[in-house]
């Protein structure tokens, strides 16, 4: 289940959305990726903590299956 209008940076108005497909397609894999193809903690850095969760998740659904699991409401 995708939360497509979640904001996971209010400051620069990036969505649940647009982070989950980056983080599926991409292959991104470190917070420094993250932020060059979303822009997503590029403003006050206040979301970093949530962004790094988000990268453990998808590290953890990469390694534990073959198929990429959409990630939801990480908190």
């Amino acid at each position: 289940m995708e939360c497509p209008g979640r904001l996971v940076c209010r400051c620069l108005g990036v969505t649940e959305a647009v982070l989950v497909e980056a983080l599926v397609t991409l292959e991104i894999r470190t917070l420094q990726e993250l932020r060059r193809e979303t822009g997503a903690g590029d403003g006050c850095t206040a979301c970093h903590r949530l962004l790094e969760r988000y990268l453990e998740k998808q590290a953890y659904s990469s390694s534990s299956s073959s198929s990429a699991a959409p990630i939801c409401s990480v908190r």
